[in-house]
């Protein structure tokens, strides 16, 4: 996506969750599980925030919580929400997953969030595992990681289509049908692009935007290895068949003492 792109999508985003979504965060049984397990206080990074809904989810439960996205736009919007939510000079910054460790110090964070599918957007496996890598090293020793996901290989077997979410969202007047176009190649190993289509209603007059988003697509197996190979224990995927998404959880090893 360019900029410009990540600046609208920044804007319209909030239309993609309902109310609920909007306060409570994360749908995903395994995110919401993880976020149950922590300690009150517990250091929290949000390393895809997004919009902010995650982060501000996460404030609400008693977290310390730091924010960041590769989006100055996305960045932005998140910095705004979590002070509506009442949250003095909020920890947000911009960066890439690779650059983090040189935003903060080794062994920072009791968790990292990485929810919203924002894994796909490593373009391969040597992207997903310097990710991994930086994650690791700013996590506690026995810190936990936890993933959200697409599950690819459904995706891919259910091929291009459009999804069209039963719910119109209603917002200061304003009506909001959520689409998807799903554009999925012949190859598994080729580029996936999602197409996230809102389409505003206002009287008798309808106007579409459409934000192409690029993912690339990897199977579990590939995903608990990835994990592995970056230093990760206790990997854990709570994939059940047919269901679109799941979550996946690792943990950063303790050291072994004699």
């Amino acid at each position: 996506m360019t900029e410009d792109q990540y600046r609208s999508l920044a804007t319209d985003y909030h239309w993609y969750f309902d109310d609920v979504a909007l306060f409570l965060g994360s749908d995903t049984p395994g995110v919401r599980a993880a976020m149950s397990s922590l300690e009150l206080e517990a250091c929290v990074l949000d390393a895809a925030c997004g919009i902010g809904v995650d982060a501000t989810a996460l404030v609400r439960r008693g977290f310390n919580v730091t924010a960041s996205d590769a989006s100055t736009e996305m960045v932005a919007v998140t910095r705004h929400r979590l002070e509506a939510a009442g949250v003095d000079r909020p920890d947000v910054i911009t960066s890439t997953w690779a650059d983090l460790p040189t935003k903060f110090e080794p062994e920072r964070f009791d968790a990292i969030f990485c929810t919203g599918n924002s894994i796909a957007h490593a373009p391969d496996a040597e992207a997903a595992i310097d990710a991994f890598k930086a994650f690791r090293s700013i996590l506690t020793p026995g810190g936990i990681l936890v993933l959200d996901t697409h599950d690819w290989e459904l995706v891919h077997e259910m091929g291009s289509r459009v999804e069209i979410e039963p719910d119109i969202v209603e917002r200061n007047g304003t009506r909001c049908v959520r689409t998807y176009s799903w554009h999925v190649p012949d190859e598994f190993g080729d580029p996936h692009l999602l197409e996230i289509a809102p389409i505003f209603i206002d009287g008798s007059h309808a106007t579409l935007r459409s934000y192409p988003v690029t993912m690339w697509p990897f199977t579990r197996a590939e995903l608990s290895q990835r994990l592995r190979t970056a230093g990760f224990t206790s990997v854990a995927l709570d994939a059940i068949p047919g269901d679109e998404r799941y979550t996946a959880t690792a943990r950063r090893p303790k050291p072994k003492h004699p």
